[in-house]
């Protein structure tokens, strides 16, 4: 009797172990990826509530970026989509002030609010439909 309440504990909690034995496997891999391209935003007063796009800065990006996928999100409660663009990756990572034309439109909380946002970069090939790497760069507005 006893040994079938130890195996039946046994067959629930082995799972769990498992997966506390494989997360720090997991952290680690994730430090890694942080460590490869890497974004940097100008944003300015001139960029609130324009359709003016800052200059967001690209480095390490991926070998065979062929162009970049830029996009304005809202975060919070609900997410919502403020436009962005795609930039052809001429080497020097620069997307230029202005860039953005795919019905973009800069952060604009309502007066007297904050709100969180982010510019999400994604690092594209020609050769395939998946990100080489996709970066965050995350701000709040007021």
């Amino acid at each position: 009797m006893r040994l079938n309440v130890f195996a039946k504990t046994a067959r629930l909690f082995m799972p769990a172990l498992f997966a506390a034995l494989l997360l720090p496997a997991c952290a680690a891999k994730e430090v890694e990826e942080e460590q490869g391209m890497s974004i940097a935003v100008t944003l300015r007063d001139v960029h609130r509530c324009s359709r003016i796009s800052p200059e967001i800065l690209v480095t390490d990006m991926p070998a065979g970026t062929e162009s970049f996928d830029v996009r304005l999100v809202e975060y919070g409660d609900e997410e919502r989509f403020f436009g962005g663009g795609t930039w052809a990756n001429d080497g020097s990572g620069v997307i230029p002030e202005g860039g953005l034309t795919r019905h973009y439109r800069g952060p604009c909380p309502p007066a007297g609010e904050s709100r969180d946002y982010a510019f999400v970069v994604s690092a594209m090939s020609k050769d395939n439909i998946q990100p080489l790497a996709v970066r965050l760069y995350r701000f709040t507005q007021e």
